[in-house]
């Protein structure tokens, strides 16, 4: 019996020190594997996510009145087909860009959903306070005025705040 118990102890003893080294080793590797996963991640996900950001910005400025007046408008074009135009151009422009929120910050879509909820109600309001008969010019200078009445516009204060989120992200 005395025999058995000087043998098990040190076998006991390499058992544990085996155990506790292979275990080491075995949470060494996850660490490295993880590691490694997190760089692939990160070639991959961080030129997607400058590329959303970058499209975040042109589609606020394509969807900025004063662009989409200077694109859009035609001479002799009557203010209820230049509005369903500029209403046209915001749909589209938004539709096509409204995946780029997987990869930016939700707080930062929902600044761009404002920004273009914001630019429609300036195109409603401005064609509500014109008769029918208006042309689009007269629908041109009523969006103006309603924005230079803003300290800044929506797009503006989306596009500032986008940059601002970005440029902390990559820090």
């Amino acid at each position: 019996m005395k025999d058995v118990l000087i043998l098990s102890i040190p076998l006991a003893g390499i058992l544990v020190a085996t155990y506790l080294m292979l275990q080491h080793f075995h949470n060494k590797s996850i660490h490295e594997n993880e590691k490694e996963i997190d760089i692939q991640k990160t070639k991959t996900f961080f030129p997607l996510q400058i590329q959303a950001y970058e499209r975040v910005i042109l589609f606020l400025e394509r969807i900025d009145p004063n662009n989409m007046i200077i694109r859009t408008h035609k001479n002799g074009m009557n203010a209820i087909t230049l509005h369903r135009e500029l209403l046209k151009i915001v749909r589209e422009e938004y539709t096509h860009n409204m995946s780029q929120q997987v990869y930016i910050h939700p707080k930062s879509w929902k600044t761009v959903l404002n920004a273009k909820d914001e630019t429609i109600q300036i195109l409603n309001v401005a064609i509500n306070n014109l008769s029918a008969e208006s042309s689009g010019l007269d629908l041109s200078a009523k969006i103006f005025e309603s924005i230079a009445s803003k300290k800044i516009s929506p797009t503006e204060n989306a596009r500032n705040l986008i940059v601002k989120e970005f440029q902390t992200t990559i820090k």
